[in-house]
């Protein structure tokens, strides 16, 4: 199932693990959503544009590789280390109860390691 993450949402939870008083961990958050949103734009005309892109020069007509997605290489990249860049603060996901875990018709997922 594909699900687009809404840009408001992704904000909101970025937001939501870093100290929102380090204005540089604020700024950092904001220019990884900048460009997200510019990763979409690009995205949006690499699907309408297609990947590979016919140039018409005079009499010479040559296809290529669509320029916008050298764009997107580039601001992946980007993203990426900004993203390692951040200091998130610590997650903690809720342990399981396993009583509930035994309740479960299926098999043990212990007993599969």
């Amino acid at each position: 199932m594909s699900r687009v993450v809404k840009i408001s949402d992704l904000e909101s939870q970025l937001m939501s693990r870093i100290d929102p008083d380090d204005l540089i961990e604020v700024d950092k958050v904001m220019r990884y959503i900048a460009i997200v949103k510019q990763i979409r734009k690009l995205q949006t005309a690499i699907n309408k544009g297609g990947v590979m892109t016919t140039t018409i020069n005079g009499n010479q007509e040559f296809t290529k590789a669509n320029p916008a997605i050298n764009e997107l290489n580039k601001l992946t990249k980007t993203l990426i280390t900004l993203e390692n860049s951040i200091k998130f603060e610590m997650f903690t996901v809720p342990e399981k109860n396993k009583d509930a875990e035994k309740d479960n018709d299926g098999p043990d997922v212990s007993d599969l390691y």
